[in-house]
Order: C-alpha cells, then structure tokens, then sequence
C-alpha cells in the first residue's frame, strides 16, 4: 500500500494539487491540518468548499467543535494513524495532505512512514514575489464579505462574546492578529466593517495578517526542509 505525501507552506496550492491527484486515481486525501477540523474556522484554516473538491474524497482528522477544545499533536497524531489504518484496507494508494507542523513532525517521527511504499510531493516557493502576491489576495478575500463562505470577521463575529471560545480562536494565525487589532481601537469584529471605510486602517490590518501568515510560512518551511532531509537520509540508511 503506497502513501503519498504533499508537504508544504501555507497558501502554496496543497489542496488543489490533493484535488486533482485525487481525481486521477481516486484515492481519499487524509487531511493533516489541527484546525481545519473546526467547520466554524472555514475561512481562516483554508478549508475547501464542497464544490471545489470537485467530488474526490477529502477525510478530516475529526469533526470538532470550538467548544471541545484543542486537538492536541498526541490526539491529531493518532487520528491520523487511525485513518491510514483503516483506509489501507480498502485502498492502494492514500494521499496524505497538509501543513500543520506538529502533526507533521509527529507523523514523520514517528517510523510509521517506513512501513508503507511512501513517496513525498514538497511543494516548495518557486518564486517569493508570486507567492508573497498569492497570499496577500488571499488575506484580501479573506477578510471581504462573500455570500458563499464567512469572512474571518464574521467568523470572528461569531465567538467574539464567547470568552472561553475567543480564548481558543486568539491561538490560530489570522485571527490573532484580527483579535488584537479590535481590542487594540476597542471596537467589536462588527463594527470593523464599518472602520473599513478607511481605506488605510484596511490595509494596515491586511499587511499585519499578511506578515503573521508570513511568518508561519517561513516557520513550516524550516520545519519541512529539516524533515524531508532527515526523512531521505533514514530511507537512505534503510536500503543498506
């Protein structure tokens, strides 16, 4: 039973190469991502819509709710574990996708890799001026109003009276940067559509998301080089 892995940073196109690979083959895609777990965070961990799998198979770790806390790397990892599990009996090939870098770090650490055929997709930056434009039209689109998905707002909106669910939501990049940005001019994410009749103030807020998401990139880039390395030289070892 073969696994393959696509590995990369945010905003770098893991989901649409995971749609279109699995569309070829018709393998499910297990998704490795602690946040997009959390269908009231659509918009900020990047959770597809329905329309754009475009019918191919896409399993989350869990369904889960604000309220039920965080998904620990322990927990995410052995989700993970029981997904490949149970799937390698009724498929070839399983297509693994995703950028979170605990789980990830977990999952290669963990020598399950070595018991599959397993092959690594690393989509790596090819040119930062493309990916630096594609991630500042992602903040943009983000933070708009759009009839078919929230906006980080709205969905900020929507736990922003909830202390013990903003608690959570102020840990995931984008929207600690949203919840700063209102407690830093005191007014509430519904009010924030209004503000945004400054031009300027909306530009400051999106270039402050854009360096945050920035930064996460350049964190999951440093974490991915270290573990395909490591990973190829162990395979490496294994075929001595």
């Amino acid at each position: 039973m073969q696994l393959h892995i696509i590995l990369g940073p945010t905003s770098i196109g893991k989901t649409d190469r995971s749609v279109v690979l699995a569309k070829q083959t018709k393998a499910p895609v297990i998704v490795l991502d602690r946040i997009q777990i959390y269908r009231e965070l659509t918009t900020g961990s990047g959770r597809p819509l329905i329309d754009e799998l475009d019918g191919t198979t896409r399993i989350y770790l869990e369904d889960r709710q604000i309220t039920d806390g965080e998904l620990t790397t322990v927990e995410s990892l052995s989700l993970a574990l029981q997904h490949i599990d149970r799937l390698s009996q009724q498929h070839n090939l399983l297509i693994l996708e995703g950028g979170s870098i605990s789980l990830c770090t977990s999952l290669f650490k963990s020598g399950i890799l070595d018991n599959y055929q397993t092959t690594i997709e690393y989509l790596t930056v090819q040119d930062e001026e493309l990916y630096h434009s594609r991630m500042w039209r992602r903040m943009q689109k983000a933070l708009m109003y759009n009839p078919r998905q929230p906006s980080l707002i709205e969905e900020l909106s929507r736990v922003w009276k909830q202390p013990e669910k903003l608690a959570f939501v102020q840990t995931v990049v984008g929207y600690d940067v949203l919840i700063d940005w209102c407690q830093r001019f005191n007014f509430s994410p519904d009010e924030m559509w209004h503000n945004f009749q400054d031009n300027s103030l909306y530009i400051n807020l999106t270039q402050e998301m854009f360096s945050a998401y920035i930064q996460y990139s350049q964190n999951q880039r440093k974490a991915f080089d270290q573990l395909v390395i490591e990973y190829k030289q162990r395979r490496t070892l294994l075929t001595f």
